[in-house]
């Protein structure tokens, strides 16, 4: 099993989501969508490690993942 996050992560995290809900072209969330076996998902950073992952459905966005970037 993988690390749990630190408090500063999770407070990285939610404000990445929030600033996605207010500015999603905000430049600090680098938002764009994946490619390959991703294809559909997209990226948004919370930090230069951490990042969510969300896919749009019905006019939402719905959260799929909150990892470290690359994360295998």
């Amino acid at each position: 099993m993988g690390k749990s996050f630190t408090q500063p992560g999770r407070r990285r995290f939610v404000r990445a989501l929030s600033l996605l809900d207010e500015d999603e072209p905000h430049p600090s969330l680098r938002v764009h969508q994946l490619q390959g076996d991703l294809a559909g998902v997209w990226s948004v950073s919370a930090s230069d490690e951490l990042r969510v992952t969300f896919v749009r459905a019905a006019g939402r966005k719905l959260m799929t993942t909150c990892s470290r970037h690359y994360a295998r």
